[in-house]
Protein backbone atom coordinates (compact mmCIF):
# COMPACT_ATOMS: atom_id res chain seq x y z
CA UNK A 1 0.00 0.00 0.00
CA UNK A 2 1.21 3.37 -0.90
CA UNK A 3 1.54 6.06 1.80
CA UNK A 4 -0.82 8.82 1.10
CA UNK A 5 -0.96 7.70 -2.67
CA UNK A 6 2.23 8.11 -3.67
CA UNK A 7 4.23 5.30 -5.57
CA UNK A 8 6.97 4.15 -3.83
CA UNK A 9 8.91 2.96 -6.85
CA UNK A 10 9.20 6.35 -8.24
CA UNK A 11 10.17 8.28 -5.39
CA UNK A 12 12.73 5.77 -5.42
CA UNK A 13 13.72 6.28 -8.94
CA UNK A 14 13.45 9.92 -8.41
CA UNK A 15 15.98 10.15 -5.17
CA UNK A 16 18.09 6.92 -6.43
CA UNK A 17 18.82 9.19 -9.78
CA UNK A 18 20.23 11.79 -8.28
CA UNK A 19 22.67 9.77 -5.87
CA UNK A 20 23.71 8.16 -8.65
CA UNK A 21 24.38 10.97 -10.86
CA UNK A 22 26.44 12.33 -7.66
CA UNK A 23 28.56 9.65 -7.01
CA UNK A 24 29.02 9.29 -11.01
CA UNK A 25 30.22 12.60 -10.58
CA UNK A 26 32.67 12.62 -7.71
CA UNK A 27 34.24 9.15 -9.78
CA UNK A 28 34.35 10.40 -13.23
CA UNK A 29 35.86 14.14 -11.36
CA UNK A 30 39.15 13.31 -10.41
CA UNK A 31 40.68 16.25 -7.66
CA UNK A 32 43.78 16.37 -6.96
CA UNK A 33 45.87 18.48 -5.25
CA UNK A 34 49.09 19.64 -7.22
CA UNK A 35 51.93 21.17 -5.66
CA UNK A 36 54.18 23.17 -8.15
CA UNK A 37 56.41 24.22 -5.63
CA UNK A 38 57.33 27.73 -3.94
CA UNK A 39 54.09 29.26 -5.64
CA UNK A 40 52.00 27.08 -3.40
CA UNK A 41 49.49 24.00 -3.74
CA UNK A 42 46.64 24.26 -6.25
CA UNK A 43 43.55 22.33 -6.61
CA UNK A 44 43.13 20.31 -10.24
CA UNK A 45 40.44 18.06 -12.45
CA UNK A 46 41.35 15.62 -14.44
CA UNK A 47 38.98 13.03 -15.54
CA UNK A 48 39.05 9.42 -14.70
CA UNK A 49 37.30 8.48 -18.06
CA UNK A 50 40.72 9.67 -19.72
CA UNK A 51 43.18 8.10 -17.34
CA UNK A 52 41.26 4.77 -17.47
CA UNK A 53 38.85 4.41 -20.67
CA UNK A 54 37.48 1.12 -19.58
CA UNK A 55 35.57 3.02 -17.03
CA UNK A 56 32.91 4.02 -19.92
CA UNK A 57 30.63 1.23 -18.66
CA UNK A 58 29.98 3.00 -15.58
CA UNK A 59 29.03 5.93 -17.09
CA UNK A 60 25.73 4.02 -18.24
CA UNK A 61 25.08 3.01 -14.91
CA UNK A 62 25.64 5.92 -13.36
CA UNK A 63 24.09 8.44 -15.91
CA UNK A 64 20.47 8.04 -14.54
CA UNK A 65 19.62 11.65 -15.75
CA UNK A 66 16.75 10.00 -17.91
CA UNK A 67 15.06 8.07 -15.05
CA UNK A 68 14.76 11.15 -13.35
CA UNK A 69 13.05 12.79 -16.54
CA UNK A 70 10.68 9.70 -16.84
CA UNK A 71 9.82 10.01 -13.26
CA UNK A 72 8.88 13.50 -13.60
CA UNK A 73 6.64 12.87 -16.50
CA UNK A 74 4.80 10.40 -14.03
CA UNK A 75 5.01 13.27 -11.38
CA UNK A 76 4.01 16.13 -13.53
CA UNK A 77 0.72 14.40 -15.25
CA UNK A 78 -0.45 13.95 -12.03
CA UNK A 79 0.23 17.53 -10.79
CA UNK A 80 -1.45 18.92 -13.81
CA UNK A 81 -4.65 17.14 -13.17
CA UNK A 82 -4.86 17.54 -9.65
CA UNK A 83 -4.21 21.69 -11.12
CA UNK A 84 -7.22 21.57 -13.69
CA UNK A 85 -9.56 19.90 -10.78
CA UNK A 86 -8.55 22.46 -8.04
CA UNK A 87 -9.84 24.82 -10.65
CA UNK A 88 -6.40 26.96 -11.18
CA UNK A 89 -4.34 26.93 -13.90
CA UNK A 90 -0.75 27.30 -15.55
CA UNK A 91 0.44 30.05 -13.75
CA UNK A 92 -0.13 28.39 -10.80
CA UNK A 93 0.99 25.26 -11.73
CA UNK A 94 4.70 26.46 -12.84
CA UNK A 95 4.93 29.02 -9.96
CA UNK A 96 5.34 26.33 -7.98
CA UNK A 97 7.65 24.41 -9.58
CA UNK A 98 9.87 27.16 -10.37
CA UNK A 99 9.13 28.32 -6.89
CA UNK A 100 10.89 25.15 -4.73
CA UNK A 101 13.89 24.88 -7.64
CA UNK A 102 14.59 28.93 -7.51
CA UNK A 103 14.58 29.61 -3.47
CA UNK A 104 17.55 26.57 -3.08
CA UNK A 105 19.27 28.00 -6.33
CA UNK A 106 19.39 31.36 -5.38
CA UNK A 107 20.88 30.76 -1.74
CA UNK A 108 22.96 28.43 -3.90
CA UNK A 109 24.25 31.02 -6.02
CA UNK A 110 24.48 33.56 -3.94
CA UNK A 111 26.59 31.35 -1.98
CA UNK A 112 29.32 30.65 -4.80
CA UNK A 113 29.65 33.98 -6.39
CA UNK A 114 30.12 35.75 -3.37
CA UNK A 115 32.66 32.75 -2.35
CA UNK A 116 34.25 33.25 -5.86
CA UNK A 117 34.56 36.90 -5.43
CA UNK A 118 35.98 36.36 -2.03
CA UNK A 119 38.81 33.98 -3.37
CA UNK A 120 39.19 35.29 -6.74
CA UNK A 121 40.77 39.05 -4.91
CA UNK A 122 43.06 36.86 -2.93
CA UNK A 123 44.24 34.95 -5.40
CA UNK A 124 42.23 32.12 -6.01
CA UNK A 125 43.02 29.98 -2.89
CA UNK A 126 44.32 27.49 -4.89
CA UNK A 127 40.56 26.75 -6.60
CA UNK A 128 41.25 28.69 -9.99
CA UNK A 129 41.23 26.07 -11.67
CA UNK A 130 38.04 23.71 -10.29
CA UNK A 131 35.61 26.85 -10.60
CA UNK A 132 33.59 25.82 -13.34
CA UNK A 133 32.76 22.73 -11.52
CA UNK A 134 30.60 25.20 -8.66
CA UNK A 135 27.91 26.25 -11.57
CA UNK A 136 28.04 23.71 -13.92
CA UNK A 137 24.59 21.67 -12.12
CA UNK A 138 22.70 24.44 -13.29
CA UNK A 139 22.35 23.68 -16.81
CA UNK A 140 19.97 20.51 -15.85
CA UNK A 141 17.50 22.92 -13.33
CA UNK A 142 17.02 24.71 -16.85
CA UNK A 143 16.27 22.19 -18.75
CA UNK A 144 13.99 20.08 -16.57
CA UNK A 145 12.00 23.29 -15.98
CA UNK A 146 11.75 24.26 -20.19
CA UNK A 147 10.13 20.29 -19.87
CA UNK A 148 7.67 21.00 -17.12
CA UNK A 149 6.85 23.77 -19.37
CA UNK A 150 5.71 21.84 -21.94
CA UNK A 151 3.65 19.11 -19.66
CA UNK A 152 -0.19 20.78 -20.71
CA UNK A 153 0.51 20.74 -24.29
CA UNK A 154 2.54 17.40 -24.43
CA UNK A 155 -0.25 16.01 -22.29
CA UNK A 156 -2.80 17.02 -24.72
CA UNK A 157 -0.31 15.28 -27.90
CA UNK A 158 -0.39 12.26 -25.08
CA UNK A 159 -3.92 12.11 -24.82
CA UNK A 160 -4.58 12.47 -28.83
CA UNK A 161 -1.81 10.09 -30.02
CA UNK A 162 0.47 8.76 -27.18
CA UNK A 163 2.68 6.48 -30.21
CA UNK A 164 2.39 9.41 -32.60
CA UNK A 165 3.56 12.00 -30.25
CA UNK A 166 6.42 9.11 -29.65
CA UNK A 167 7.49 8.79 -32.58
CA UNK A 168 7.17 12.71 -33.42
CA UNK A 169 9.45 13.51 -30.65
CA UNK A 170 12.22 10.56 -32.00
CA UNK A 171 11.60 11.68 -35.02
CA UNK A 172 12.87 15.42 -34.36
CA UNK A 173 16.04 13.75 -32.31
CA UNK A 174 17.26 11.79 -34.87
CA UNK A 175 17.15 14.88 -37.77
CA UNK A 176 18.68 16.70 -34.60
CA UNK A 177 21.65 14.45 -34.44
CA UNK A 178 21.71 13.65 -38.65
CA UNK A 179 22.04 17.56 -39.40
CA UNK A 180 24.96 17.42 -36.32
CA UNK A 181 26.97 14.22 -37.38
CA UNK A 182 26.23 13.78 -40.96
CA UNK A 183 25.94 17.58 -42.29
CA UNK A 184 28.20 19.28 -39.78
CA UNK A 185 25.93 21.66 -38.41
CA UNK A 186 26.83 21.68 -34.63
CA UNK A 187 24.61 24.31 -33.36
CA UNK A 188 21.45 22.16 -34.01
CA UNK A 189 22.31 19.37 -31.82
CA UNK A 190 21.64 21.38 -28.64
CA UNK A 191 17.71 21.47 -29.73
CA UNK A 192 17.83 17.66 -28.55
CA UNK A 193 18.77 19.53 -25.20
CA UNK A 194 15.03 19.96 -25.23
CA UNK A 195 13.68 16.67 -27.52
CA UNK A 196 15.51 14.35 -25.58
CA UNK A 197 14.53 15.24 -22.53
CA UNK A 198 11.05 15.40 -23.53
CA UNK A 199 10.65 12.21 -25.16
CA UNK A 200 11.81 10.61 -21.67
CA UNK A 201 9.45 12.94 -19.91
CA UNK A 202 6.59 11.73 -22.41
CA UNK A 203 7.56 8.01 -21.07
CA UNK A 204 6.36 8.96 -18.00
CA UNK A 205 2.72 9.84 -19.34
CA UNK A 206 2.30 5.87 -20.40
CA UNK A 207 3.31 5.00 -16.91
CA UNK A 208 0.72 7.13 -15.36
CA UNK A 209 -1.75 5.28 -17.33
CA UNK A 210 -1.07 2.01 -16.29
CA UNK A 211 2.21 0.02 -14.94
CA UNK A 212 3.43 -1.49 -18.18
CA UNK A 213 3.48 -5.41 -18.20
CA UNK A 214 6.53 -7.15 -17.53
CA UNK A 215 6.90 -7.92 -21.57
CA UNK A 216 7.01 -4.56 -22.50
CA UNK A 217 9.40 -4.06 -19.66
CA UNK A 218 11.67 -6.59 -21.14
CA UNK A 219 10.98 -5.60 -24.35
CA UNK A 220 11.99 -1.59 -23.35
CA UNK A 221 15.26 -3.34 -21.63
CA UNK A 222 16.59 -5.04 -24.49
CA UNK A 223 15.55 -3.04 -27.20
CA UNK A 224 17.13 -0.10 -25.75
CA UNK A 225 20.93 -1.80 -24.61
CA UNK A 226 21.06 -3.27 -28.24
CA UNK A 227 19.90 -0.02 -29.73
CA UNK A 228 22.56 1.80 -27.88
CA UNK A 229 25.14 -0.85 -28.50
CA UNK A 230 24.69 -0.49 -31.80
CA UNK A 231 24.77 3.41 -32.43
CA UNK A 232 27.81 3.43 -29.85
CA UNK A 233 29.38 0.21 -31.78
CA UNK A 234 28.95 1.72 -36.04
CA UNK A 235 26.95 5.19 -35.42
CA UNK A 236 29.20 8.30 -34.34
CA UNK A 237 28.19 8.51 -31.24
CA UNK A 238 31.03 7.62 -28.72
CA UNK A 239 30.63 4.37 -25.94
CA UNK A 240 31.16 7.13 -22.69
CA UNK A 241 27.51 8.40 -21.48
CA UNK A 242 29.58 11.92 -20.70
CA UNK A 243 32.11 14.14 -22.27
CA UNK A 244 36.10 13.57 -21.51
CA UNK A 245 38.49 16.61 -21.72
CA UNK A 246 40.59 15.86 -24.55
CA UNK A 247 39.02 13.16 -25.32
CA UNK A 248 35.09 11.75 -26.66
CA UNK A 249 32.74 14.58 -26.52
CA UNK A 250 30.17 12.36 -24.85
CA UNK A 251 26.01 11.66 -25.48
CA UNK A 252 25.30 14.28 -22.82
CA UNK A 253 25.57 18.09 -23.44
CA UNK A 254 23.99 17.89 -25.93
CA UNK A 255 22.18 14.73 -25.37
CA UNK A 256 21.79 12.22 -27.98
CA UNK A 257 19.88 9.83 -29.59
CA UNK A 258 22.52 6.99 -27.67
CA UNK A 259 21.33 8.59 -24.51
CA UNK A 260 17.73 8.23 -25.45
CA UNK A 261 18.53 4.40 -26.63
CA UNK A 262 20.16 3.88 -22.89
CA UNK A 263 17.06 6.11 -21.45
CA UNK A 264 14.46 3.86 -22.59
CA UNK A 265 16.80 0.38 -21.26
CA UNK A 266 17.51 2.18 -17.79
CA UNK A 267 13.22 2.47 -17.85
CA UNK A 268 12.80 -0.86 -18.94
CA UNK A 269 14.91 -2.57 -16.19
CA UNK A 270 13.72 -0.33 -13.33
CA UNK A 271 10.39 -1.46 -14.54
CA UNK A 272 11.33 -5.12 -14.55
CA UNK A 273 12.79 -4.41 -10.68
CA UNK A 274 9.49 -2.69 -9.85
CA UNK A 275 8.20 -5.57 -7.50
CA UNK A 276 11.06 -6.75 -5.32
CA UNK A 277 11.84 -3.03 -5.21
CA UNK A 278 8.51 -2.55 -3.71
CA UNK A 279 9.03 -5.08 -1.02
CA UNK A 280 12.19 -3.78 -0.34
CA UNK A 281 10.63 -0.52 0.32
CA UNK A 282 8.36 -1.60 3.09
CA UNK A 283 10.94 -1.70 5.50
CA UNK A 284 10.54 1.18 7.62
CA UNK A 285 14.91 2.48 7.72
CA UNK A 286 15.22 2.17 3.74
CA UNK A 287 11.64 4.05 3.14
CA UNK A 288 12.81 6.44 5.85
CA UNK A 289 16.01 7.10 3.62
CA UNK A 290 14.48 7.35 0.43
CA UNK A 291 11.52 10.11 1.69
CA UNK A 292 14.94 11.76 3.24
CA UNK A 293 16.62 12.04 -0.04
CA UNK A 294 13.26 13.46 -1.56
CA UNK A 295 12.60 15.67 1.24
CA UNK A 296 16.52 17.36 -0.14
CA UNK A 297 17.22 16.30 -3.42
CA UNK A 298 17.43 19.70 -5.16
CA UNK A 299 19.54 20.83 -2.21
CA UNK A 300 22.20 17.60 -2.99
CA UNK A 301 22.23 17.96 -6.40
CA UNK A 302 23.24 21.46 -6.35
CA UNK A 303 25.67 21.67 -3.66
CA UNK A 304 27.40 18.41 -4.27
CA UNK A 305 30.21 19.86 -6.92
CA UNK A 306 30.15 22.41 -4.13
CA UNK A 307 31.29 19.43 -1.27
CA UNK A 308 33.62 18.09 -3.82
CA UNK A 309 35.58 21.54 -4.19
CA UNK A 310 35.18 21.90 -0.90
CA UNK A 311 36.50 18.46 0.35
CA UNK A 312 39.30 19.03 -1.80
CA UNK A 313 40.39 21.83 -0.55
CA UNK A 314 40.87 20.30 3.05
CA UNK A 315 41.67 16.89 2.24
CA UNK A 316 44.13 16.56 0.10
CA UNK A 317 46.82 18.90 0.74
CA UNK A 318 46.94 16.83 3.85
CA UNK A 319 48.64 14.08 1.64
CA UNK A 320 45.74 11.96 0.16
CA UNK A 321 47.17 8.55 -1.54
CA UNK A 322 47.43 9.54 -5.43
CA UNK A 323 48.34 6.45 -7.14
CA UNK A 324 49.01 5.36 -10.59
CA UNK A 325 45.58 5.62 -12.12
CA UNK A 326 43.67 2.27 -13.45
CA UNK A 327 45.84 0.41 -10.07
CA UNK A 328 44.41 -1.33 -7.51
CA UNK A 329 45.03 1.20 -5.06
CA UNK A 330 44.00 3.81 -7.43
CA UNK A 331 40.22 2.21 -7.28
CA UNK A 332 40.19 1.66 -3.21
CA UNK A 333 41.20 5.32 -3.08
CA UNK A 334 38.97 6.88 -5.35
CA UNK A 335 36.16 4.38 -3.57
CA UNK A 336 37.03 5.52 -0.24
CA UNK A 337 37.19 8.70 -1.18
CA UNK A 338 33.41 9.05 -1.91
CA UNK A 339 33.04 9.47 1.76
CA UNK A 340 35.01 12.26 2.00
CA UNK A 341 32.95 14.69 -0.16
CA UNK A 342 29.94 12.58 1.05
CA UNK A 343 30.46 13.69 4.56
CA UNK A 344 30.90 17.66 3.57
CA UNK A 345 27.16 17.44 1.45
CA UNK A 346 25.52 15.97 4.29
CA UNK A 347 26.60 18.92 6.66
CA UNK A 348 25.71 21.49 3.98
CA UNK A 349 22.21 19.47 2.99
CA UNK A 350 21.56 19.80 6.88
CA UNK A 351 22.19 23.77 7.08
CA UNK A 352 20.59 24.38 3.49
CA UNK A 353 18.00 21.71 3.19
CA UNK A 354 15.28 24.52 4.72
CA UNK A 355 15.34 26.67 1.63
CA UNK A 356 13.75 23.87 -0.07
CA UNK A 357 11.18 22.84 2.10
CA UNK A 358 9.42 26.67 1.68
CA UNK A 359 5.91 26.94 1.67
CA UNK A 360 4.01 26.92 -1.81
CA UNK A 361 3.27 30.33 -2.85
CA UNK A 362 -0.21 32.08 -3.09
CA UNK A 363 -2.38 30.60 -6.18
CA UNK A 364 -2.54 32.90 -9.00
CA UNK A 365 -5.64 33.86 -10.70
CA UNK A 366 -6.27 31.86 -14.22
CA UNK A 367 -6.31 32.91 -17.61
CA UNK A 368 -4.14 33.49 -21.09
CA UNK A 369 -2.47 36.83 -19.14
CA UNK A 370 -1.32 35.22 -16.13
CA UNK A 371 -0.56 32.06 -18.25
CA UNK A 372 2.05 34.29 -20.84
CA UNK A 373 3.85 35.38 -17.90
CA UNK A 374 4.12 32.32 -16.23
CA UNK A 375 5.89 30.91 -19.04
CA UNK A 376 8.16 33.88 -19.89
CA UNK A 377 9.41 33.70 -16.13
CA UNK A 378 9.90 30.23 -16.77
CA UNK A 379 12.10 31.08 -19.75
CA UNK A 380 14.10 33.67 -17.89
CA UNK A 381 14.59 30.85 -15.07
CA UNK A 382 15.95 28.74 -17.89
CA UNK A 383 18.43 31.17 -19.74
CA UNK A 384 19.52 32.34 -16.42
CA UNK A 385 20.67 29.08 -15.22
CA UNK A 386 22.36 27.59 -18.58
CA UNK A 387 24.59 31.46 -18.80
CA UNK A 388 25.41 30.36 -15.34
CA UNK A 389 26.04 26.88 -16.02
CA UNK A 390 28.73 27.98 -18.43
CA UNK A 391 30.41 30.53 -16.12
CA UNK A 392 33.52 30.06 -13.49
CA UNK A 393 32.60 30.56 -10.04
CA UNK A 394 36.22 32.09 -10.41
CA UNK A 395 36.07 34.15 -13.39
CA UNK A 396 33.02 36.22 -13.20
CA UNK A 397 33.91 38.93 -15.09
CA UNK A 398 34.58 37.14 -17.90
CA UNK A 399 31.99 35.17 -20.27
CA UNK A 400 32.00 31.64 -20.16
CA UNK A 401 31.65 29.31 -22.92
CA UNK A 402 28.87 29.09 -25.43
CA UNK A 403 26.08 26.64 -24.57
CA UNK A 404 24.30 26.10 -28.04
CA UNK A 405 22.23 29.56 -28.86
CA UNK A 406 23.10 31.03 -25.30
CA UNK A 407 26.46 32.57 -24.66
CA UNK A 408 27.33 31.65 -21.02
CA UNK A 409 27.48 35.26 -18.96
CA UNK A 410 27.29 35.87 -15.11
CA UNK A 411 25.95 38.88 -15.83
CA UNK A 412 23.23 37.78 -18.07
CA UNK A 413 22.54 34.61 -15.83
CA UNK A 414 21.71 37.30 -12.82
CA UNK A 415 19.54 39.65 -14.53
CA UNK A 416 17.82 36.98 -16.22
CA UNK A 417 16.94 35.41 -12.58
CA UNK A 418 16.21 38.50 -11.24
CA UNK A 419 13.38 39.41 -13.35
CA UNK A 420 12.19 35.75 -13.41
CA UNK A 421 11.64 36.36 -9.63
CA UNK A 422 10.25 39.52 -10.28
CA UNK A 423 7.51 38.27 -12.71
CA UNK A 424 6.63 35.58 -10.07
CA UNK A 425 6.01 38.12 -7.20
CA UNK A 426 4.02 40.27 -9.38
CA UNK A 427 1.90 37.66 -10.27
CA UNK A 428 0.85 36.62 -6.73
CA UNK A 429 0.60 40.13 -6.12
CA UNK A 430 -1.10 41.56 -9.02
CA UNK A 431 -3.80 38.49 -9.74
CA UNK A 432 -3.94 36.32 -6.48
CA UNK A 433 -6.53 34.04 -6.69
CA UNK A 434 -9.64 34.33 -4.81
CA UNK A 435 -11.94 31.16 -3.75
CA UNK A 436 -10.29 28.55 -3.48
CA UNK A 437 -13.79 26.75 -4.49
CA UNK A 438 -13.72 27.63 -7.97
CA UNK A 439 -14.89 25.09 -10.21
CA UNK A 440 -12.45 23.49 -12.11
CA UNK A 441 -11.86 25.08 -15.23
CA UNK A 442 -12.98 23.60 -19.02
CA UNK A 443 -10.18 20.83 -19.46
CA UNK A 444 -9.57 19.16 -16.35
CA UNK A 445 -11.99 16.25 -17.62
CA UNK A 446 -9.30 15.33 -20.48
CA UNK A 447 -6.50 14.57 -17.34
CA UNK A 448 -9.73 12.35 -15.14
CA UNK A 449 -9.54 9.38 -17.34
CA UNK A 450 -5.84 9.41 -16.96
CA UNK A 451 -5.64 8.99 -13.14
CA UNK A 452 -8.83 6.69 -13.02
CA UNK A 453 -7.70 4.26 -15.24
CA UNK A 454 -6.99 0.76 -13.22
CA UNK A 455 -3.71 0.12 -13.02
CA UNK A 456 -1.76 -3.57 -13.74
CA UNK A 457 -0.31 -4.70 -10.46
Amino acid sequence: MEPEGRDRFIDLLRGGSIAAVVVGHWLVADVRWSDPGSGGGELVETSSLYEVPAMWPMTWLLVTIPLFFFVGGYSNARSWAGTLRRGEGLATFLDRRVHRVLTPAVVYIAVVICAGLLLDSRGGAGLRDVGGLLLQPLWFLGAYLCVVALTPVMLRAHHRSAAGTLGAVLLLIVLCDVARFALGVEGIGYLNVLFVWLFLHQLGFLYVDATPTRRVAAASAIGGLVACGVLVTVGPYSATMVGVPDGPVGNMHPPTLAVTALGVAQIGIALLLRTPLNRWLVRPRVWAAVVLVNMSMVSIYLWHQFALVLAGRIVLPLGYPDPLPGSLPWWVARVLWLAVPGCVLAVIVFLVGRFERVAAPSRVRPGPGTAAAAVLGVLLVCIGFLSLAGSSAMELTEAGQALGPVEASPGLGLAALSIAALVFWMLRRLAPMGDPDVAPVVGATQAGPMLHRSRRR
